[in-house]
């Protein structure tokens, strides 16, 4: 866009009343006063121009009365209300401006002037209020942004912010310090602030849905630790307090830690409960059950959660489908393009055995019951409650047979289930959008790159191309660009050495250097701004060698070798390491797991899987490495449904939850952020399997039928 002109040509004599100046955060093109410039009064007046927004203008603070010079055109040009104010005064010598504004004035001048100002621990409150007051809505957002900062690592002053701001002018900030607490609540019950807080505090936050809590014992020692700050007065909040943990959650050892408990053996009815648990579920006359009941074993709401994309289903085709993990209830959910589950979520619910809320449920269905808690299956585990003959499915274009019966997953439909049918590609999370690149659709090599906001839900879109086609492909993301690294191209012979990235703020691929190796079925990660990619085959030997890209020189530079040959590996990165997980060394698929070291420049064997597998998809969790599906060799070959668990930290694996079907040649990644997840995930009540297992038959069946919601047998 050009400069404005006038149609009217200027004479050589004529000299330019206004300076033309550029500044980014205002108005593109503005025209600043030249304050020496002298202009008559009269002759701008006899224009229509008010000559008060030309002048200087004195600010006076109403109780110091100090005051201070401004010239009123730039201040009007950037505030709505300096605007009207100055309008107000027209004709006055002062503009009076209230004390509170004094503090950081100059703060507020020197981002109307320069752009911006300096927002800091000790000032952002104050530029925070003075910005709110004087309609500056770009400068509260960035005092806004900084207090998210600042609580997200003092966790004492979010706090105190909760506190402060919750009933004040604005909320806003109560609100985001309030979650601030929810989601770290692990990190901040130990800190002094949360011992002082009130009775009612600890209760609204105990009871929340969304509290981020990895173990359901933690509540209850976040309630010792606030009661033992003082006993005697605090003791009779106690029983309120012990009434927010979800004893549903909890394991058999937990539940006698907190049985035992000395604070335990003087509240008798928790006691009771405690005793009597999970039997008492069944009882129809316990006041705590009828009002807590349900809540009790209902899984809280996760912050992360793990999203599974696309793959090769054992048996089947391609699958168009994705699969949501729960971290914190242990279930998945499928989304498909109707967002129907194709399997039941693991956490049983009502709407699928299609008994209304307030109904009974039939003879038929309780020995259906009764059989299924006579091969000790979990209520959470129940594959179908209904004869299979009453059940007709068809192929939708997932591949994947649903029940047209069945009752949606989620409250609304969600766009997320659109996912097209893709293998051997990779995916990336940058803020709220997932980028999928490259992959196979059953027909050809793709070179598309896929994209869904999780914050805006307007679908999948197609973003920009790459110049090649590419599936087998290794995917990292750094600095503002996405690498789509080696791969096949479909072609005979067309395994790839060549790399290109894609700037994401101008939807743009460009090519950089190639690699050293040809490398197909490759992983690629990223470490202190650097692109490494590990393994892969080159169409004849399958790769143990490693190398990095360096942006700044755009360079490859092989480094030290992996202990073993891998194609169809996996790369993590967590902290300072990098992760290679499995894969297959050309004669076996591997077990091992080895951690690279950029200070020493070494690999190091740490672990192993349960079980081999290669073309697994990885994703992380806090402290967690998640690998999901595969291809396995042992005891026999076929896709995988298993999921385990690296700890980082203990270098053990733990099997979670299987995914809903066998699944290879995914991609993966982690959603998080409370109001990001809680569109993908649903809390429904959960029978424990070690309660199904200390129950006797009949009870079970009524335990069940409570978590479901219904009344009782019909005859």
């Amino acid at each position: 866009m050009g400069r404005p002109v006038c149609n009217k040509k200027r004479s050589k004599n004529e000299k330019r009343s206004n300076s033309y100046k550029f500044n980014a955060s205002r108005r593109q093109y503005s025209y600043t006063p030249i304050r020496s410039l002298r202009i008559h009064s009269k002759n701008l007046q006899s224009i229509g121009i008010d000559v008060d927004f030309f002048c200087e203008r004195t600010v006076e603070f109403m109780e110091s009365g100090e005051t201070c010079n401004i010239i009123a055109v730039e201040i009007a040009e950037q505030s709505i209300y300096f605007e009207r104010l100055l309008k107000y005064h027209r004709g006055q010598e002062n503009i009076r401006l209230p004390e509170f504004l004094n503090v950081c004035f100059s703060s507020i001048i020197e981002y109307l002037f320069e752009g911006g100002t300096e927002i800091n621990h000790d000032n952002v409150h104050h530029i925070f209020v003075a910005a709110d007051f004087l309609l500056l809505p770009k400068l509260k957002q960035q005092c806004t942004n900084q207090l998210k900062e600042i609580v997200s690592i003092n966790f004492s002053t979010a706090i105190d912010m909760w506190l402060n701001y919750k009933s004040s002018y604005w909320p806003e900030l109560g609100s985001m310090a309030y979650q601030t607490i929810l989601e770290n609540f692990e990190k901040i019950w130990h800190t002094s602030q949360f011992k002082k807080l009130s009775a009612n505090h600890i209760r609204q936050i105990l009871h929340e849905d969304a509290l981020n809590c990895k173990h359901e014992k933690n509540v209850f020692q976040a309630i010792i630790q606030w009661i033992s700050e003082d006993l005697e007065t605090r003791i009779e909040y106690s029983l309120e307090l012990l009434l927010c943990i979800r004893l549903g959650m909890l394991s058999s050892t937990e539940l006698d830690y907190i049985k035992n408990h000395d604070l335990i053996q003087i509240i008798p009815e928790y006691l009771d409960l405690l005793n009597h648990w999970p039997n008492c579920l069944a009882t129809t006359n316990n006041r705590i059950i009828n009002a807590y009941g349900q809540r009790f074993i209902t899984p809280r709401l996760p912050h992360q959660i793990v999203m599974v994309f696309g793959g090769w289903r054992d048996g089947e085709d391609l699958v168009a489908a994705v699969q949501v993990y729960d971290p914190t209830a242990k279930t998945w959910t499928l989304w498909t393009e109707n967002s129907q589950p194709f399997r039941m979520p693991t956490n049983r619910r009502r709407d699928l055995l299609r008994i209304p809320l307030t109904s009974t449920i039939t003879n038929s269905q309780a020995n259906q019951l009764q059989n299924a808690i006579d091969t000790f299956i979990p209520i959470n585990n129940f594959q179908s409650l209904l004869p299979p003959d009453e059940v007709a499915c068809e192929k939708n274009r997932s591949g994947l047979p649903v029940d047209n019966n069945a009752i949606m997953s989620a409250t609304r439909a969600n766009l997320i289930g659109e996912f097209p049918k893709r293998v051997y590609a990779g995916c990336v999370l940058i803020g709220t959008r997932v980028y999928v690149i490259g992959g196979f659709d059953g027909d050809r090599a793709l070179k598309s790159t896929l994209c869904y906001d999780f914050e805006i839900e307007s679908g999948w879109y197609e973003a920009s191309c790459m110049y090649e086609n590419r599936y087998y492909v290794s995917v990292a993301y750094a600095n503002g660009y996405i690498y789509a690294i080696g791969g096949h191209n479909g072609e005979y012979g067309g395994r790839l050495d060549s790399a290109e990235r894609y700037i994401v703020n101008e939807n743009l691929w460009q090519t950089i250097s190639s690699m050293n190796h040809i490398r197909s079925d490759g992983s690629a990660g990223e470490l202190h701004g650097k692109i490494y990619v590990i393994g892969g085959f080159d169409g004849r030997y399958y790769h143990d060698s490693v190398e990095y890209y360096e942006p700044s020189t755009d360079q490859w530079t092989l480094i030290n070798r992996m202990n073993s040959p891998r194609g169809g590996v996996s790369l993590v990165q967590h902290d300072d390491y990098l992760y290679a997980i499995g894969g297959n060394n050309g004669n076996d698929r591997l077990k091992s797991i080895e951690r690279y070291d950029p200070k020493a420049n070494k690999w190091e064997i740490i672990g192993e899987m349960s079980q081999s597998r290669s073309n697994s998809s990885t994703t992380v969790i806090d402290n967690e490495i998640y690998i999901l599906g595969g291809w396995s060799g042992e005891p026999a070959s076929g896709v995988l449904d298993q999921v385990e668990c690296f700890n980082v930290i203990s270098c053990e694996c733990r099997i979670v939850q299987n995914l809903i079907y066998p699944l290879s040649a995914s991609c993966a990644c982690t959603l998080k952020g409370y109001n990001l997840v809680k569109k993908y995930v649903h809390p429904f009540p959960i029978v424990s399997s070690h309660c199904i297992g200390n129950m006797s038959k009949r009870v079970s069946i009524q335990c069940i039928m409570f978590a479901i919601g219904c009344k009782g047998v019909t005859t």
